[in-house]
């Protein structure tokens, strides 16, 4: 049985997607780190970080973590705290190049599988009201850089390189592939 270290209602559906079972158990997590980090190396550091303070309380066989961010040119956007975090946010993607970077860590009694992937997403220029709209709603909470492909940010995204499971927070294909 594979146990999802995670809150996040994405992961749980993309797991679910993939006809991946599992349990899922939510672990509060203290992701302060510092930014001086490149993006990549940031997002490794947080999912090791997580890694070690669950590891530290609890101990399974088939244990995943995972992490995501946002960045655009090196400046990473972790998770909105408020709206006007969420709305400086979606402000800098309007008609920007965005790079998701999605780690996991899969630990077993056997192995520790690290995976690190990339998905950039060019966006049109957002409708300024449909933005409002969409911070007002909340739904940015709890999302890397306030992004919701599958909601808010679906309609704006004019090109995409890479995986759309990256970009969700899990690239479910490379670890169905360690299963």
């Amino acid at each position: 049985m594979l146990y999802l270290a995670s809150s996040s209602i994405s992961r749980v559906n993309l797991l679910k997607q993939a006809g991946i079972k599992f349990t899922q158990i939510c672990f509060n997590y203290d992701e302060n780190i510092t930014t001086s980090y490149t993006p990549s190396i940031y997002v490794q550091e947080v999912v090791k970080a997580k890694e070690r303070q669950f590891c530290q309380k609890f101990n399974y066989d088939k244990i995943l973590f995972a992490d995501s961010i946002a960045c655009i040119q090196n400046n990473i956007l972790t998770k909105a705290l408020n709206k006007e975090q969420a709305y400086k946010m979606l402000t800098m993607q309007s008609g920007k190049k965005v790079d998701i970077l999605s780690a996991f860590i899969l630990k077993t009694p056997q192995k520790r599988i690290f995976s690190l992937s990339k998905t950039s997403l060019f966006f049109k220029e957002f409708d300024k009201d449909e933005m409002k709209d969409y911070i007002e709603s909340g739904l940015y909470k709890g999302k890397a850089g306030a992004i919701m492909c599958e909601g808010f940010h679906q309609k704006y995204i004019d090109k995409q390189i890479g995986n759309l499971n990256t970009a969700l927070g899990l690239n479910t294909d490379t670890l169905k592939a360690y299963l």
